[in-house]
């Protein structure tokens, strides 16, 4: 997996979170979750970088999110929508 520093990205946030959507994964290498989400934002706050993210709490991932575990947020590109929708509907 790569790792991106924040103050390298050059795309279109609104696109990436609005349109072609994003995975968030939560949780440790022994039990985690992924899940799809078109909600959300990256930004800065008192100087440093951040992302937010909503996730209702019936939610499996909620749990992990709860737990203040790693989270990642990843992009995959228009070219992986099958996968997107599939981590949006199939859940644990």
């Amino acid at each position: 997996m790569n790792c991106i520093e924040p103050s390298n990205l050059n795309e279109n946030v609104f696109r990436l979170v609005g349109k072609e959507w994003m995975l968030i994964t939560a949780g440790i290498p022994e039990q985690f979750n992924t899940m799809t989400a078109s909600w959300g934002g990256l930004g800065v706050l008192w100087n440093r970088p951040v992302a937010f993210v909503f996730i209702r709490h019936e939610r499996y991932t909620f749990k992990f999110i709860e737990n203040d575990v790693p989270v990642t947020l990843s992009f995959l590109g228009e070219e992986n929508r099958e996968i997107l929708k599939l981590c949006g509907t199939k859940s644990g």
